[in-house]
């Protein structure tokens, strides 16, 4: 078996840059409320996100890969939980504005594909109603 050697690095640079982890507080339909961040400087680059090597919370950068905003896209979408309670909607407890499911039901097939569909583009760049017209031009046309 190999033994593990510790060297102490001095004068050297790290080569990732900590960011501080923003504090948000939300308060959910049940009159919970959550605090997600800790304000510490440790959010640190994975991937398609920054998230924070204290409390685990993450943002997601503004010029990550299509394919990886897809994957994430998916994952989260398998935890989603919609319900609606005296005329609001709630995804996951916590109150939206409008539709709680912005996605027509004609997408929901693509989310067993591996590679972004033509249409996830539209999706992120337009508001709601851009995107149904969208999908209704693609339809008839």
């Amino acid at each position: 078996m190999k033994k593990l050697k510790l060297v102490k690095t001095a004068g050297r640079k790290a080569t990732q840059r900590l960011f501080q982890c923003p504090v948000v507080v939300i308060t959910l339909a049940n009159g919970e409320v959550i605090k997600r961040g800790c304000g510490r400087s440790g959010m640190s680059e994975f991937g398609a996100c920054l998230r924070c090597l204290y409390c685990g919370n993450y943002l997601y950068k503004k010029s990550a890969s299509l394919e990886s905003m897809w994957f994430h896209f998916r994952w989260a979408r398998e935890f989603r939980k919609i319900h609606n309670t005296q005329g609001r909607d709630f995804v996951n407890g916590v109150p939206v504005m409008g539709k709680a499911e912005a996605l027509p039901s004609a997408c929901l097939s693509d989310l067993a594909e591996s590679t972004p569909p033509r249409w996830f583009p539209y999706f992120l760049k337009y508001s709601d109603q851009e995107f149904r017209e969208y999908m209704f031009n693609l339809k008839t046309g």
